[in-house]
Parts: C-alpha cells; structure tokens; sequence
C-alpha cells in the first residue's frame, strides 16, 4: 500500500516539477554568477566549464525551491507595503564579468539599503547570535553593491542587510553590512584573481574548507566531492576523458 501511494498522487507531481525545474539552471554564459561571490574558485571554474557533478541531490532542489517561496513571499509584503523601490533586478559588470539578480531595494528616511533574503532553519538563528555577517555573506552582498553602485541611481548606496528567515517559525533576523573601500577592494580582487585563473586556463587550489558558514563547506553539498576530495580533480580529469558517467550517484 505505501510502495503504491509514492507512485501516485500529489507527490509524484511535485517531484516531476522540480526535477524540471532543477534543469532550468540560468546560465550567465561567458558571465559568473554573482551569487558565488567568495566561494571556491576552482568550484566556480568548474561550473563555469559545466562539468558534471558527481551526484543528482534531490533534497537539494527542495531545499532551493523552499527558499524561492519564502523570497516571493516577503517580497510581495514590502511591495504591498510600498517600500519597495526594486525587486529581482539583473545586474552585469563588463569589467569583471559578473551577472546576477538581487533580491530587494528598500527606501527608508536614511536612505536606500539593499536586502537579501535567506531561508534558514530556526536552530540557525541560536549558533549565529551575535555573530557577525559569514565571509560568504558579505562577498555575495558586496558584489551586488558594487554592482549597484556603477549605476547612477544608486551610487550613493552604502548599506547592505542580509535577511534571514526561519522555515520553521517564521522569526527573522537581520544583519548589516556596511559599503567602505576595503569591501570594495575585497570584492574586486576576488573576481579579477578568479578571471586571472579563467584567462590563463589554470585550475586553482579548492578553498571550499577556508571559510565558515558556506554551505560548500560540508562535503555532502560539493557537486563535485569525489573520492574523499572536495572539487575534486580527479573527478574532473575523468569528466574531460567522457568517463564519468559510471561513477555518479542519485540521491532522492
């Protein structure tokens, strides 16, 4: 009976959409992704050259979807409540060569201040009390804010807020980031040291292990964890001869 009710039902349909939707990967082409800003660089290069990943993570794409609907629901009470200047706005630097989306603009009496918005579980909101923002944090939020600031409309924008979101309960907690010349600096020298790596064709060492708080660093989240190595090379030396295939495993 229970072996025949995972073969029907609303389940069935709700898994065939995501796997659909787990196929609609924006593709920035010769463009990063703002949104791995900080991350490993060879984990970025390998995206970029789209090797395959070592494993077809289910709960991955539930766990992404779940952030999407909590991102739609905030974002339609800060428009309702007219606050809202601008929402999923694309942003592009020719310079560095990134591409992404933000997630919110905000007004208020002291100026505009740039949201993002993070689905977390609740015991999160214990272990990061009074915590300052993670390294992953202020890379992806400062590179939307270097971003914004090449556009005259928002030059003068000088404050960032990651907001985090519980999926159990609700509760929200803000963090603040500041706009200064060594976040700037900080953020330009990651992105040219990684187009450095990129021009000259070279693979970098795998950092994912260099910083806390980023979801790379646990092993069962690197697309490319392969034979006890993160970002593993000799997974991608066996995607660049074709085989691969006989090695990856599927997670639901």
């Amino acid at each position: 009976m229970e072996s025949s009710l995972y073969q029907t039902g609303v389940r069935v349909m709700v898994d065939k959409y995501l796997e659909e939707k787990s196929k609609e990967v924006r593709d920035y082409g010769e463009y990063w992704s703002a949104s791995s800003a900080g991350y490993c660089m060879r984990k970025n290069i390998f995206d970029r050259l789209k090797v395959t990943p070592t494993n077809s993570d289910a709960r991955k794409t539930r766990v992404f979807e779940v952030g999407h609907i909590f991102h739609g629901w905030i974002q339609d009470i800060t428009k309702s409540a007219g606050v809202s200047v601008s929402q999923e706005g694309e942003l592009q630097d020719e310079v560095l060569m990134i591409r992404g989306h933000y997630d919110d603009i905000i007004k208020t009496d002291n100026g505009l201040i740039l949201y993002d918005y993070k689905a977390a579980h609740s015991r999160s909101f214990t272990y990061k009390k009074g915590k300052e923002m993670s390294y992953y944090h202020k890379m992806q939020l400062g590179t939307y804010m270097y971003m914004l600031r090449e556009i005259e409309e928002y030059k003068d924008l000088a404050e960032g807020r990651i907001c985090s979101i519980s999926k159990d309960d609700l509760r929200m907690d803000e963090t603040q980031l500041l706009w200064n010349q060594g976040l700037e600096e900080t953020v330009a020298g990651y992105w040219t040291t990684l187009n450095e790596y990129w021009n000259a064709k070279k693979i970098p060492a795998c950092t994912c292990h260099e910083h806390e708080g980023g979801f790379m660093a646990k092993d069962k989240y690197n697309p490319y964890y392969f034979q006890g190595e993160s970002c593993s090379l000799t997974w991608y030396k066996l995607w660049k001869e074709g085989k691969h295939q006989e090695y990856i495993k599927k997670e639901g």
